[in-house]
C-alpha cells in the first residue's frame, strides 16, 4: 500500500480547491515555463541593475548640470560709478551707539566658511613667550586667524562703512588700470591708460618687486586671488602679477642670494624691503589660494632666506646678517614671517615651525632694546627720530617728526611677536600714537605736514589690536583723513596722491596700495587676545 501517495494526492486536491477562485490561468507562459529559473533569475538582476544605473546616470548628469548653472552666475562686478558711495557724512553712526567692547563681539558670521586643510584647533598666543599671534587672514573666505575667521561682519562692528568700502574699491579699480600687461606695477614710470598720459604721481626707480607686493596685498584683502575671487577682473589681475613676481625670484647657489624675489640694488641698500613685503604678498596668497603646486617651493625659499639674513638674536638691516639694526625693516620682516609661519603650520611648506621662534624672539628683543621709557621705539636707537627722506632734497622733508612711525612699527610688530597689549611697554607705545592720530595736513610755508600713509597704515593695525575707545576714536581719525582725500574723477580716480615723505619715494601706486590696505584694517586681521 502507498500511503504516501495518496496523501500527496489529497493535498494537492485540498489546495486546488481552496485557490481555485483566485486563480487566473496565464494567456501566453509557454516561454517562462520552460525557461531555467537561473536564466529568469539573471534576467531580473540585469534589469533591476540597468534601473539603479539609469538613476545613477541620471544624478550626474543633474550634478554636473547644477555646476553648470553655478559657473553661469558668476557675480559680475557692478557698474563703477566714481562719485558714489564715498561720500563720509553718510558713514552709519556704528560704534558711538554701541556699549559693548568691539573685542568680545569677534564671533564668527554665518556666512563664514573655513578654508580646506583648515587646523580647527589652531589658537591665539598659547604661549605668551614664543608663541606668534597667528590670528589673521583676508576678506573673502573671512579673516581673522586660520583657527578663528570671522568675514565681512565685522566691517560694521569694527567701525567700517559702506563709504570705506567704496573707497577700497575704487583705489583697486586704479591699480587694475595702472598695472603693466606683465603684470607688475611701477613706483616709477607706472602704466598710464590711453588719455591719461599726462597723470602725475611717479616715485623713485628700484622698487617694482615692492609696490607690486603692496598692490598684491590690497587685492588679497578684499578676497581675490590668482584662482577666486568675487570680481573675475581682479583675478586676472592677480594671476599676472602672481606670474610676474615668479619670474623675479632668484635661484643660485649663494644663499646670500638664492630666494630673493629680486637681484640686490648697486645703487641703494633698500632692495630688502622689495623681499620682505614680497615674502608676505606670496605667503598670503599661498594661504588663501592653498595653491601649492605654484607658490609652495617658492614662498619656502623666501622664508628661508628672510630666516637665514637675520642678526642672529636680534632684527634685520639692508643685507644679510649685516650686523646692524632697524626697526623699520625688522618690521617688515615679522609681517613676513608672521604669515610665511601659519604656511608651515599648514604644511603648506616646507619649513619646521619651530624654526620661526628665533626669529621672532629676536626681533622682540631689537623693540625692547629700541624703545625708550616715553614709549617712543627708534629707528636704531631708543627714542630717535627714524630715518630721514633726503635723496631729492637739500634738507629733511618738512614734516612732523611727532608722527612717529616707528613706535607705530614697533608696537604692532610686539603684539605680532607674541606680546600682550597690556603690557607697559604696549601701553606707553599707544599714548604715543594717540597723541598724533590721522590728520590731512599738507604742508603750509612753516607748517610742517602730517599725512604719512606708512605711519598710518602701521599704527591703525595697531589701534585695531589695542581696540576700545581709543581704536574707535582712531578710527574716526584715519576714515576722516583717507576718505575724503581719495581722488574722486578723472585719471586719478581711486588713488591717493603721492605727497607725505615716503608718498613721494613709492610714489602714486604705493601710496593707493598701502591706503586700500589701511582701510581693510576691519577684516584682515584678527585681534589678539590677552
Amino acid at each position: 500500500m502507498d500511503l504516501s501517495g495518496k496523501k500527496e494526492s489529497d493535498m494537492n486536491q485540498e489546495y486546488e480547491d481552496e485557490y481555485e477562485d483566485d486563480y487566473e490561468e496565464p494567456t501566453n507562459t509557454g516561454w517562462l515555463s520552460n525557461t531555467p529559473y537561473w536564466a529568469i533569475s539573471a534576467a531580473f538582476h540585469v534589469i533591476v541593475l540597468s534601473i539603479l544605473g539609469t538613476v545613477v546616470i541620471l544624478e550626474v548628469k543633474e550634478e554636473k548640470e547644477q555646476r553648470k548653472t553655478i559657473v553661469k552666475k558668476e557675480i559680475k562686478p557692478p557698474k563703477y560709478d566714481p562719485t558714489k558711495k564715498r561720500d563720509i557724512e553718510r558713514k552709519p553712526e556704528i560704534l558711538e551707539k554701541q556699549k559693548t567692547d568691539p573685542i568680545k563681539m569677534l564671533k564668527p558670521d554665518k556666512i563664514s566658511r573655513t578654508p580646506k586643510g583648515t587646523s580647527k584647533n589652531n589658537k591665539t598666543n598659547k604661549n605668551i613667550k614664543n608663541q606668534l599671534n597667528d590670528a589673521f587672514g583676508m576678506t573673502g573666505a573671512g579673516a581673522g586667524a586660520y583657527g578663528n575667521r570671522f568675514g565681512k561682519g565685522s566691517l560694521s562692528r569694527e567701525g567700517g562703512s559702506e563709504a570705506t568700502e567704496s573707497a577700497v574699491l575704487a583705489a583697486l579699480y586704479w591699480l587694475k588700470r595702472h598695472q603693466h600687461p606683465d603684470g607688475h606695477w611701477s613706483s616709477n614710470g607706472f602704466l598710464r591708460p590711453d588719455g591719461c598720459e599726462q597723470e602725475q604721481g611717479d616715485g623713485f626707480e628700484g622698487y617694482d618687486v615692492g609696490v607690486t607686493a603692496l598692490a598684491m596685498l590690497a587685492f588679497l584683502g578684499f578676497g581675490h586671488t590668482h584662482e577666486s575671487g568675487e570680481f573675475p577682473d581682479f583675478v586676472i589681475v592677480m594671476r599676472k602679477a602672481m606670474d610676474w613676481m615668479l619670474k623675479q625670484q632668484v635661484k643660485n647657489a649663494d644663499p646670500k642670494l638664492n630666494g630673493l624675489y629680486g637681484m640686490p640694488q648697486e645703487d641703494t641698500d633698500e632692495w630688502i624691503y622689495n623681499h620682505a613685503i614680497a615674502t608676505m604678498a606670496m605667503s598670503e596668497l599661498l594661504l588663501m589660494s592653498q595653491d601649492k603646486i605654484k607658490l609652495s617651493n617658492s614662498v619656502a625659499r623666501a622664508t628661508k632666506w628672510c630666516l637665514n639674513s637675520q642678526n642672529p638674536g636680534y632684527g634685520w638691516k639692508y643685507d644679510y646678517q649685516a650686523g646692524r639694526n632697524d626697526t623699520s625693516v625688522t618690521g617688515w620682516m615679522v609681517l613676513a614671517l608672521k604669515t610665511a609661519k601659519v604656511c608651515a603650520q599648514s604644511r603648506y611648506i616646507k619649513v619646521k615651525t619651530k624654526d620661526f621662534n628665533p626669529a621672532f624672539e629676536g626681533a622682540l628683543k631689537w623693540f625692547e632694546s629700541c624703545t625708550a621709557r616715553s614709549g617712543i621705539c627708534g629707528y636704531e636707537n631708543p627714542g630717535d627720530e627714524g630715518s630721514r627722506l633726503q635723496a631729492s632734497y637739500p634738507e629733511p622733508y618738512p614734516y612732523s617728526k611727532d608722527l612717529s612711525c616707528m613706535t607705530a612699527v614697533g608696537v604692532l610688530c610686539r603684539i605680532f611677536s607674541g606680546e600682550k597689549t597690556n603690557t607697559e611697554a604696549i601701553k606707553a607705545g599707544t599714548n604715543v600714537l594717540m597723541d598724533e592720530i590721522p590728520e590731512w595736513r599738507p604742508q603750509e610755508g612753516k607748517r610742517k605736514s602730517k599725512i604719512n600713509l606708512y605711519y598710518w597704515y602701521y599704527a591703525t593695525y595697531a589701534m585695531f589690536q589695542i581696540g576700545g575707545s581709543k581704536w574707535r576714536e582712531w578710527n574716526e581719525a584715519m576714515i576722516d583723513a583717507l576718505v575724503k582725500n581719495q581722488r574722486v574723477g578723472g585719471c586719478e580716480d581711486g588713488s591717493w596722491d603721492p605727497i607725505g615723505e615716503w608718498g613721494i619715494a613709492g610714489g602714486r601706486v604705493y601710496n593707493t596700495a598701502i591706503g586700500a590696505m589701511t582701510l581693510e584694517v576691519y577684516y584682515r586681521f584678527a585681534r589678539a587676545s590677552n
